[in-house]
């Protein structure tokens, strides 16, 4: 599955693309004032250094060297390193909540209240960053990906790689955000889909019921994102949920496919996807005319001051029934094509959005 496309390493991007920016706004009346849900994009140093530290001990140590140990010693090393990701993430949510205090207090009597379908919750969305200074994306918002799915009003599923747990919420709410804004400027605030993303329910469990009432709020949908000995059960009511809502163009679906085997990132990303996607999208082809895929690429290898990342918003997927299968148009100015037979639907579609995913990714490294 290589990339052999060598114009991957000339992407152009509008560059910065600051929280704070009004210029996709027509109505910016409506974002004159600020709003407490800023606060989700705060970076205290203390908590992104103990972020860093969970990430780097489950990637680096636990997952590459004590993954499945078999020794006493092995087992003793894996369960503390276990616990130090543990303990550090939840110590991270205490002081995360500590420094944000009054936004989060003040979220909680406000935002939580706000009826997630109504036209206030689309704007109250839109409003997020608009008081951040210094903070920015790199994105290609040039090739308006995010404008024509606002225009049209119809449901998308967004397939993201997952690099870091601590750093990919930013680029979650930057999205979110930033579709809630071209949804207001169309005028389409009151009856667009809504922004769901599927997430551990592990780190729910572990955040202040504060900030989970901020997370559920923002669209969180919880799954077990076990590696082993997942609750099937659990996860076949969200998912029926969230299928139904997707289906009638209600929800948005962000889904970081990788899931825990993110961790993995010593191997190909081939090998870190999770089936789960692909047979969403087979099961979604049958109750939806179209089911519109946009892979997104993310990359943090270029540290930069007020960068919280650089992303490259793929070219949409468009998978339809056909009677010899599923039909998908890959890259929509090409309109190439192809015919998938439904016994081989689900890793022929994980193939393809592995590709796609690889391809962006490459774009926004080449930011």
């Amino acid at each position: 599955m290589q990339i052999k496309n060598s114009n991957i390493y000339t992407p152009h991007f509008k560059a910065k693309i600051p929280l704070n920016n009004r210029e996709l706004l027509k109505n910016t009346h409506l974002f004159s004032q600020s709003t407490p849900l800023d606060s989700m994009f705060n970076e205290n140093l203390i908590v992104k250094n103990l972020d860093n530290l969970s990430v780097f001990v489950k990637n680096n140590i636990l997952c590459k060297y004590f993954n499945a140990p078999k020794t006493i010693a092995g087992k003793l090393m894996a369960n503390f390193q276990k616990k130090v990701i543990l303990y550090s993430r939840i110590l991270a949510d205490r002081i995360f909540l500590m420094s944000n205090k009054h936004a989060i207090n003040k979220i909680n009597d406000s935002f939580i209240k706000i009826h997630p379908d109504s036209a206030e919750y689309i704007e109250e969305l839109a409003r997020m960053g608009g008081t951040v200074k210094n903070k920015y994306i790199i994105a290609n918002t040039e090739d308006k990906t995010l404008d024509k799915i606002a225009q049209s009003g119809n449901s998308t599923i967004f397939v993201l790689n997952h690099p870091n747990y601590h750093k990919d919420k930013f680029i979650y709410a930057f999205l979110s955000s930033t579709l809630s804004k071209m949804y207001t400027a169309n005028g389409k605030q009151a009856k667009c889909p809504r922004p769901k993303i599927l997430v551990s329910r592990n780190m729910l469990k572990i955040v202040h019921p504060k900030i989970g009432n901020v997370y559920r709020k923002l669209g969180l949908v919880e799954v077990d994102a076990s590696l082993h000995k997942k609750d099937r059960a659990f996860n076949a009511v969200s998912i029926k949920n969230l299928m139904t809502e997707f289906t009638k163009d209600k929800a948005n679906i962000f889904i970081f496919p990788e899931g825990n085997n993110s961790a993995y990132q010593f191997k190909p990303l081939e090998d870190r996807l999770q089936p789960g996607v692909a047979s969403f999208i087979k099961e979604a082809v049958k109750h939806k005319n179209s089911v519109r895929v946009v892979p997104i690429g993310i990359d943090y290898s270029k540290k930069q001051k007020g960068s919280l990342g650089r992303i490259y918003i793929g070219k949409p997927l468009y998978f339809k029934n056909s009677k010899d299968g599923i039909t998908y148009t890959e890259g929509v100015e090409r309109r190439r094509i192809r015919t998938i037979s439904r016994k081989q639907a689900s890793s022929r579609i994980l193939d393809t959005l592995c590709r796609n995913l690889k391809y962006n990714i490459e774009k926004a490294k080449r930011s």
